[in-house]
């Protein structure tokens, strides 16, 4: 019994001290256990709620900050300062000056196509609308207007040289063309005309002897049978005088007067020679002074050759056909010459009315312009707007480039016979037979002219086409020497002398032909140093070989020696791309390396009349736009359409994967403006979809420099707060984020997110242009590269991204076309700069914390008006505090006492 009290005793004496215990425990179970319940539904009842209001469709039709979505985008752009002295030619190094920001506002259109509650997925377009923000602040800094101008380097001018290439040689013939027909028209001028005066002279002349033998008795058959030798011994008898009497024998003409003077023929063409046709006199005269050399070929072609008197015949001929020739202004300098408008009409009269080869025609039916004026702007004329040549006699340098005003002239009454009319004051049927005129000696319009041959001692005739294709690879067939726009140029003079055939092959007719499709393929061996890949077939495929691009490779294409090749190269590299493309351009379509417009023209919308050009009609003005950034329109356009607008399919976080993948990208493509139809759905960045790849022969991820191709898991404004998370950069770039610091801002704790996108591995010209061709992959043809740094903040409750600030960068490789690879301390320069903020603003981050976070934590209890249920446990929670805190109180109590009591028994 003594024991038992003894154990009750101690037991009463425990009491206390259990007291204490047991409420202990229980602050510490409210507190820990009970709190991370609490905190655990918390969460759960916040993804609840997430999860409820996003897993039906009315949830997000209803949602109108969504549906039209509006943000702030502001801009940075770097313009050229200098560009007066860069146009002077003073420089051509750019100074580039930081503009900004100009700020915009986004509103972002949303339509639902398609919902699947039980697959968690959402289909639905969008495009975008900005607007000039007048009033926004950006960094402290107030929006610069959106009509400021801005000039840079013109982003398409590469491209548009390389896609141009094929056309731009064969404008490039054009214009080399162009000065054949200079030459054959100063020639009809000068020499044509005033032996066509000769000949009908001569014929006059002999005619009139004629008469005179019919006075003195003789029939006119015997008449006209005797004058034409007897005219030639009256023509010999004035040399012989002039030349003092030295001749020891009167020549015989008896026999070769008629074919001197009527029937000598060209013998390659047939053409009439003698000294009545149109050209006999100039070609007896030009054969040159007689001598060994020069009595022979005349003799030979007049028909009095292995003659005893061959040598006083031929200086017959010489004499008379020159004298007379000089007397009717042959050869005199045109622009002193006072018979312009004579020699015009009489030039032009063969080819409008055509007329045969007769002998004694005068010609005087052609193109008659009675104004000195108009006919000395026609001939000699320099456009005043654009100091080129305007006149059919006229050449300018432009760039480098010769430019002779026939081309000039007849381009433009192809475009605008209006327009010369009014420019040259003269009427449409005066257009008409200019074109006829001119436009048979370039070969521009109609059948071509043909020019004999022999009056430079050749045979045949030779029109443009010929001209063009001689002189391309080989010698210039009328003045000798090189032409310097053909393979024998500067330092490669001599190193072609192709055939016809093979010029042929290379330019027109072979698998390798320049003016077609293989001029872009030959651009792309010159600029990168490689073939396409390559089949065994020979065939661009797409893992196929790639070769080196060399002489050797080029030789065997063409069938032709490494020397030609190399001259083939440069003529393609040097000469039409660096040169003659670019002057082309400028002469063309006003197109420069620079470009001068608004920050709205450049952001959002400019014509290109180049490539409305390339579409198929430089007037339609639909054609032709192109811009920065994709509005639902482009700027300035009166209302024409950007394109198709994008397409998503989106995690609505109801599907099997939960809330883990909410708002996540699926896949992306378009629908059609005309049908309504989905198209090109996948799951990778349209850009960088493997038909994109298949399009550049597996050449894109090589030049792009990354292989993240995949926008699938991408979010939207819900990631993970506490692991890294994959983010779609504007379409240009993904990205996966880098887990960082916990913070708190705006008093809510989050977790940071940081992205800082390399440039070098994110050239983004295959975005730019999207032309599906390998122009996409063309080494620095658009050499702009993508960098981006992003700060995001990430609340871990939700997780929700309550913080986002981004700068995107728009680098350019200033090294020009084939630089790949560049140094990003010397050889970039940033042109654009994009800056996005968002974050969750104080009300609303007010209303969260009193919402979650005040439920949550030790003192979770004492937000009681956090709803029923959880205003139950905040009861439950403060009874247990109670109660613990009284166990505590009345323990510690009797544990006093008890000491007490202790001490005053001992």
């Amino acid at each position: 019994m003594d024991t038992v009290n003894g154990n009750l005793n101690g037991i009463k004496k425990m009491i206390p001290a259990i007291f204490v215990v047991v409420g202990m425990l229980l602050m510490i179970v409210n507190a820990v256990i009970l709190t991370s319940i609490v905190d655990g539904i918390v969460a759960e009842t916040v993804a609840g709620a997430i999860a409820d209001g996003r897993d039906n469709l009315e949830d997000w039709e209803s949602d109108e900050s969504w549906i039209n979505s509006t943000d702030e985008r502001a801009y940075y752009a770097y313009n050229i300062a200098n560009i007066d002295a860069i146009n002077s030619g003073e420089t051509d190094a750019p100074e580039f000056e930081l503009i900004g920001p100009a700020i915009y506002t986004v509103t972002t259109h949303r339509e639902i196509l398609a919902f699947d509650e039980d697959a968690g997925e959402m289909t639905y377009s969008e495009y975008d609308v900005f607007e000039w923000c007048e009033n926004c602040i950006h960094d402290g800094k107030a929006s610069i207007s959106g009509d400021t101008e801005l000039t840079n380097v013109n982003i398409l001018y590469n491209t548009q040289k390389i896609a141009g290439l094929s056309t731009g040689i064969t404008y490039g013939e054009i214009f080399a063309k162009a000065g054949f027909a200079n030459a054959m028209m100063v020639n009809d001028l000068q020499n044509r005309a005033p032996s066509i005066w000769s000949a009908a002279e001569i014929n006059m002349m002999v005619d009139g002897v004629a008469a005179q033998l019919v006075q003195a008795g003789y029939d006119e058959a015997t008449a006209s049978a005797m004058a034409p030798a007897a005219y030639l011994n009256a023509a010999y008898a004035n040399w012989n005088a002039s030349a003092g009497g030295a001749s020891p024998m009167d020549p015989d003409f008896t026999e070769v007067a008629n074919y001197i003077l009527y029937d000598a023929v060209d013998p390659s063409t047939g053409n009439c020679i003698a000294l009545t046709c149109e050209i006999g006199p100039m070609l007896a005269a030009g054969i040159g002074e007689p001598a060994d050399e020069t009595t022979a070929v005349r003799a030979a072609l007049y028909g009095y050759s292995d003659r005893l008197d061959t040598t006083l015949i031929d200086w017959t001929v010489y004499a008379l056909a020159g004298t007379t020739f000089l007397s009717n202004g042959g050869g005199e300098d045109l622009e002193s010459a006072e018979n312009l408008r004579e020699r015009f009409r009489t030039a032009t009269d063969p080819y409008i009315n055509q007329d045969s080869n007769g002998n004694g025609i005068p010609y005087d039916d052609g193109m008659d312009i009675t104004d000195p004026d108009t006919l000395n702007y026609l001939l000699f004329g320099i456009n005043q707007d654009t100091g080129l040549g305007a006149g059919l006699l006229t050449e300018t340098d432009f760039n480098g480039i010769p430019l002779n005003g026939v081309a000039l002239l007849l381009l433009g009454a192809q475009s605008n016979p209006f327009g010369t009319m009014v420019e040259y004051s003269v009427n449409l049927g005066q257009v008409l037979a200019l074109a006829d005129y001119a436009g048979g000696w370039i070969g521009m319009v109609g059948t071509m002219t043909e020019f004999e041959a022999i009056l430079i001692g050749g045979e045949g005739t030779i029109n443009a086409d010929l001209w063009w294709q001689i002189s391309f690879g080989s010698v210039e067939p009328l003045e000798g020497g090189y032409l310097s726009i053909g393979l024998n140029r500067a330092d490669h003079a001599g190193d072609a002398d192709l055939t016809l055939e093979k010029v042929r092959e290379i330019l027109y007719d072979g698998p390798f032909a320049l003016t077609g499709d293989f001029a872009t393929v030959f651009m792309y061996g010159e600029l990168s140093g490689k073939t396409l890949p390559t089949g065994a077939d020979g065939i661009p495929v797409s893992g196929g070989a790639q070769v080196d691009w060399n002489d050797e490779l080029i030789a065997g294409m063409y069938g032709i020696d490494t020397e030609a090749a190399s001259a083939l190269r440069s003529w393609v590299k040097d000469l039409m791309f660096d040169q003659v493309i670019g002057a082309l351009l400028v002469f063309q379509y006003e197109t420069s390396p620079y470009t001068t417009q608004s920050l709205n023209n450049w952001l959002y919308g400019w014509r290109d009349i180049a490539v409305a050009d390339t579409l198929g009609d430089i007037d339609d003005m639909t054609l032709g736009w192109v811009s920065l950034e994709t509005n639902m329109t482009y700027y300035g356009s009166d209302g024409v359409s950007t394109g198709d607008y994008s397409v998503y399919k989106m995690s609505t976080g109801s599907g099997p994967d939960g809330l883990d993948s909410v708002e996540h990208r699926i896949a992306q493509g378009y629908i059609s403006g005309e049908t309504g139809e989905i198209y090109d759905m996948s799951e990778y960045l349209p850009w960088r979809a493997p038909a994109a790849e298949e399009y550049t022969y597996g050449l894109l991820t090589d030049h792009v420099g990354n292989a993240d191709t995949t926008l699938t898991g991408t979010i939207g404004s819900i990631g993970d707060a506490d692991e890294s998370f994959k983010v779609n950069l504007v379409g240009y770039a993904t990205a996966d984020s880098i887990v960082g610091d916990n913070v708190v801002y705006k008093g809510i704790p989050m977790v940071e997110h940081t992205i800082n996108l390399d440039p070098s591995t994110h050239q983004i010209q295959a975005k730019l242009l999207g032309t599906g061709t390998i122009l996409d992959v063309m080494p620095g043809g658009l050499p702009i590269y993508f960098g981006s740094t992003v700060d995001l903040k990430v609340e871990p409750v939700t997780n929700v991204v309550m913080y986002g600030k981004s700068v995107s960068r728009f680098y350019l490789d200033l090294r020009g076309a084939g630089s790949m690879n560049p140094d990003f301390g010397s050889d970039v320069q940033p042109v654009f700069e994009i800056h996005t903020f968002g974050e969750i603003s104080d009300e609303d981050a007010a209303s969260f914390k009193e919402a979650v976070l005040d439920n949550m934590g030790p003192t979770y209890w004492t937000n009681f008006d956090s709803g029923k249920d959880a205003m139950y446990i905040d009861y439950v929670a403060v009874s247990i505090y109670i109660i613990g805190i009284v166990m505590m109180a009345f323990g510690s109590m009797k544990l006093l006492e008890s000491n007490s009591k202790n001490k005053e028994e001992e």
